[in-house]
Formats: C-alpha cells, structure tokens, sequence
C-alpha cells in the first residue's frame, strides 16, 4: 500500500457537502438524488471520497452504496476488492462488489475496454434517481483536456470532464475536480489510511500516463500554475457549450411542431436542412448529450447530415454509432430511431394470452378458446386484411404508410392469425367478421405494446382527435 510523500493543502470533506448542495439545488423540476452511489477502485482518489462521504453522511439526505468493480485484469485484482471491503466495514458503510466482463471489441484498448466494462457494472446496480459519484480530480482534468487537444476536438471535448451529468436513469457526479492529486494524498493520510496502488499507472506507453509523469511535470516547471490554468480553459468551454446547447435547445423547439413530435423526438427534416450545417451538428451533438450518450464522430456526423439534406424526399438515411440509431422517414429526422427488438422474423407461434410479444395481446376479458385456432407472428410482408369499416382489401405496408409508423418500428406489432386469414394487427386494426364477433361477445382486444414509440403512435390511431 502506498502513501504520500510530502505535505500540502488538505482537502475539506465540507466541500463535498456544499459540491452536493449545489447541483442538486440545479436539478431539472425540482428533483433530487434518491441514493448516492460511490464508484471505489481503492485508489487513493476514490478512497478520499468514500472517506468524505462517510465523514458528512449525517447531512446527506439519501442513502449510499460503495460499490467495487473487480474487472479481474491486474494480479492483486482480489486483494484490492478485499482492501475496499475491509475500509466499508470499519467504516460501516454498505459495500457490494461487482465482476466485470470485458468486451472483446478488437477496436479499443484494454483501458478503454475496462471503462466500458466499469460502467456497465455500475449500470447493472443503479436505480432511477442514483447519483454516481466517482473519483476525478483537478490533475485528471488537465490530461483529459491535453488529450482531447491532441485529437482536434472541439469546445465539447476541451470542456473535458463534466462535473454533473445524466447518467442511466440518474446522475453521474465528479465532485473532486476543482481538488489536486496531492490535496487528496494529503487528506487520506491525515486519516491514517493506506490505498491501493494500480502498476499500470506507471506505465508511460498510455498516453495519459506519458502526460502525467513526462508532459505536465515539465509544465509545472515552466508555469507553476499550469493545471490551474488548464483546467480553467475547460471551464470556459464548459460555459461555452452550455450556451451552444441553449441555442441548439431554441432550435429544437422551432423544428418539433406537436407535442407528438416532442413524444417522439424528431425534428421537420425540410426546416432542419435549410440550416447551415455547423447548427445541425449542433443540434444533433446537443440532443445525444442531453439524453447522456456519447456523440458521433465529427466525420461520420457531417457524411449523415450531408447524405441527409442532399437525397430526396424519400430517401431513408441513417446514422448508427455505438448502439445508437438515428434516422430519417417522411418529412421527420428521428432522433431515437431504436427498435426495443432486434428486426428479425419471429417464427408463427400459437397464441396465450400470457405470450410475450413485443408486450402483451390479450382480450380484455378472459375468455376459454382454443389456442390451436389462433396465431401470432410479425411482418413478413405482403399481408393483407379485411377492415372493419372500410371497404376492400388493404395491406399492411399503406396502413403503416396511412399512420406514419416509421419502418424500424413495423415489425414490433403482432399480426394475430385465425388459421391462413390475418384477423387483428395489434389492436389498431381489425378485420371485420372478426370486429363483429368481438361486440357479440361484448370484448375487445387488447394490446400494450412494450417499445415507448408504439404507445405514442397506438393512441393517436385510436384516439386520433386527442
């Protein structure tokens, strides 16, 4: 275990009190941290933070978890997850460990292949509500800020580390960052506590290593105030994009003309595309970072919006990163355009009740039938109904055409079967023996769709004046 080495300013567990106090008096619709979730590795960062924590835990008002993610990577891997364990219990704090998976994405590096894998853990134990607070410091700041410069980034990715953010369904925390590597030595050692020391920080072939130890020592040389200096330009970009998303906030607004374009973020695609294309980054980059995610890249994000503007009307154009989709349909950019389901083709089932299918397809009062008379599938293609109160023949494809339903949502809705004939898709639309004997028997058919985007559009076909 490690210790520090000379004697500095001492960092004041208040602050963390007033750092809480602070955002959360910020938080959108008056809204507050339901429970406090501490990321502890058992480094001397994170180990300062769950020592202040547990010091203002009397003046919190929520409940905290210390959680440790043990990704299995380093030999003292288990001895680390053993130490942070030991500390919660002396300092009778809960604890829960947790066993990360890494991805084996050729793609990334193992460091960034153990964040991803940290976050997923954390993600795994948060409730709505949750602020994860981890353990970023001032010094941390300034090499993430070098680092964006060296890749060309722009005010968003020389804003560096965000002291609060969304996050899964909370918050994501970073209270240390205005406090320096060595005020937080200073403070685990005036508590007589010893940390765990990660070997790999020492290794100066990862780039952040080489600018901690080789590139900022020789600043501090030449500007003793250099991190100081540094983190304030982050803070200026911060100030700056925070002004970009208003902007980008003002657009939104103007181009989503119904509260059910606001239902399901999308944007009018003419308007959108008579806007420079600087602004429609903007509001695209905005968008993602509001919703917590991770942007595009700068080129993939300028071949979209391009492709986008310059293909005609029913173009369908799409930009997918990560895990994320957004595209194009009608006179509409959606922003979300994510299916709940991956869009196969479900084999022909016999159809209960209690059958899970893109949500539940019941009758609305229980009724004996047999399930050997009924099935259920999605789209294959080419089906085609009877509607009641309507006359002819209508395939599937003009009514999802009649409604707007984008296509990555068209497969999400079961198509009920009585032998060869399709008798309900959904329970939007009806074929009309079947409707008749539904009010014979004084029923209905019932479905809750599971995907958010199918609820939206299920109640404005059958409420379509509301």
């Amino acid at each position: 275990m490690a210790k520090a080495e000379n004697t500095q300013t001492v960092f004041d567990a208040d602050e963390l009190s007033r750092w809480i106090l602070e955002k959360q008096a910020v938080l959108p619709e008056q809204k507050r941290f339901k429970r406090f979730l501490l990321a502890f590795s058992g480094g001397v960062d994170s180990t300062a933070l769950v020592l202040a924590m547990h010091q203002i835990r009397n003046s919190l008002a929520a409940p905290l978890l210390v959680a440790h993610v043990n990704h299995g990577i380093q030999a003292q891997a288990d001895q680390w997850a053993q130490h942070c364990q030991t500390l919660c219990e002396q300092l009778k704090l809960p604890y829960q460990l947790l066993n990360a998976k890494l991805s084996n994405s050729n793609r990334k590096g193992l460091e960034a292949r153990a964040r991803e894998a940290r976050y997923t853990a954390l993600a795994s134990i948060s409730h709505e509500g949750d602020l994860l607070l981890t353990g970023q410091h001032a010094d941390d700041q300034s090499e993430t800020l070098l680092l964006h410069l060296m890749r060309g980034s722009g005010v968003e990715g020389l804003a560096a580390i965000h002291p609060l953010r969304r996050w899964n369904s909370g918050w994501l925390g970073r209270p240390l960052l205005n406090t320096s590597r060595q005020q937080l030595l200073n403070y685990v050692e005036s508590r007589q506590q010893s940390w765990s020391d990660d070997p790999s920080n020492k290794d100066i072939s990862l780039r952040r290593n080489f600018l901690r130890h080789k590139v900022i020592p020789l600043l501090n040389e030449a500007w003793p105030e250099a991190v100081d200096s540094i983190n304030q330009t982050a803070i200026h970009c911060s100030d700056a994009m925070e002004n970009l998303a208003d902007l980008a906030n003002q657009d939104i607004q103007r181009l989503q003309k119904t509260k059910l374009d606001q239902q399901l973020q999308r944007l009018k695609l003419d308007e959108f595309c008579e806007l420079p294309y600087r602004r429609q980054h903007l509001i695209i980059r905005s968008w993602i970072r509001r919703q917590g995610r991770q942007t595009p890249g700068l080129s993939k994000l300028s071949d979209f919006t391009k492709q986008l503007c310059n293909s005609g009307p029913d173009a369908r154009c799409e930009l997918r990163w990560q895990d994320q989709r957004m595209a194009s349909h009608g006179n509409y950019l959606y922003l979300n355009a994510i299916c709940t389901n991956p869009p196969i083709k479900r084999p022909t089932e016999s159809w209960h009740q209690n059958t899970s299918w893109y949500g539940r397809l019941k009758f609305r009062t229980a009724v004996d039938f047999n399930t050997e008379d009924y099935s259920v599938s999605n789209r294959q293609g080419g089906e085609n109904i009877n509607l009641f109160a309507r006359q002819g023949s209508h395939t599937l494809k003009k009514l999802f055409q009649e409604a707007g339903i984008p296509p990555w949502l068209r497969s999400e809705i079961p198509l009920l079967w009585s032998a060869e004939k399709l008798i309900a898709i959904g329970d939007l639309w009806l074929d009309e023996s079947f409707c008749q004997q539904l009010k014979q028997m004084g029923n209905a058919i019932i479905w809750q769709p599971q995907n958010n985007a199918w609820k939206i559009f299920r109640k404005r076909i059958l409420k379509p004046n509301k």
